[in-house]
């Protein structure tokens, strides 16, 4: 970013950045509940999962790349699960809902480490399995059987399949200018977390100014702040290409052709 980059303009972007996450969330929420059926795991699994009793087209396929994708998680040191995946499945997640992205950050010479969060972009998964529910229960595998982590896992692998089907629930989000994402989560032996993102983009601020930040909040998080570049650059692509039609077909017919 071009303009200096101090504390007052970190508290002015910062007074953008917040009602511009409450409008996007507000957006995707209402999206993804209209959306819910083409992210419903019964539709993709059928009666493979517990009690359920309708049959879903290709739900074996389906359930090998369920299974493909469980395995290399599975066995991983961090996680430590039960590596054979049988049906009937325990995934009971029906409402699609996002939490707030974020990231570790070390600042150079700082020598602690930063969870930096990204309010226009959040982690798509089914209500009450967030990233943090999904550490506690990471956590507290040791003393238990584990059911409840496998469970939670199944249902990140779900919507990672279910997002990443064309044609399905991503082309109507990106028409709608939400953009579905997918990377592995590092602190989850590479977990695939799905992202949705808004159309415009957060930044970290210089390490300097993160750094005072978490100073004066007393706190080791930061939230990006918005990037007013990416508002002027916000594009209508069904105006772009209906200009081009007219360009092409009817030049001069409209202003600016």
């Amino acid at each position: 970013m071009e303009q200096a980059f101090d504390i007052s303009r970190l508290l002015a972007l910062r007074s953008l950045t917040t009602p511009l996450a409450e409008l996007f969330a507000r957006q995707a929420r209402d999206h993804l509940t209209n959306l819910a059926p083409l992210l419903n795991p019964r539709a993709l699994l059928g009666d493979l999962i517990l009690g359920e009793k309708n049959a879903a087209k290709s739900s074996n396929i389906a359930f090998q790349e369920l299974n493909a994708l469980y395995q290399p998680v599975a066995k991983s040191a961090t996680l430590g699960l039960q590596s054979e995946l049988r049906p009937p499945l325990e995934i009971f997640g029906l409402t699609p809902e996002i939490f707030p992205a974020s990231y570790t950050y070390t600042p150079p010479g700082h020598g602690k480490p930063i969870t930096i969060i990204t309010p226009l972009k959040w982690v798509l998964i089914y209500k009450d399995l967030g990233p943090q529910r999904l550490r506690e229960l990471v956590g507290s595998h040791s003393r238990n059987d584990g059911g409840e982590l496998k469970s939670c896992v199944l249902h990140y692998l779900v919507m990672q399949i279910l997002a990443g089907r064309r044609p399905g629930v991503a082309p109507i989000l990106e028409a709608l200018r939400f953009t579905l994402s997918s990377e592995p989560a590092g602190e989850f032996g590479g977990l695939p977390y799905t992202y949705l993102s808004a159309p415009i983009v957060t930044v970290r601020p210089p390490d300097a100014l993160v750094i005072q930040s978490t100073q004066i909040s007393g706190t080791n998080t930061f939230e990006e702040v918005v990037d007013p570049a990416g508002i002027q650059a916000l594009a209508d692509p069904l105006g772009d290409e209906v200009m081009a039609l007219v360009a092409e077909h009817s030049a001069g017919l409209v202003p600016g052709t």
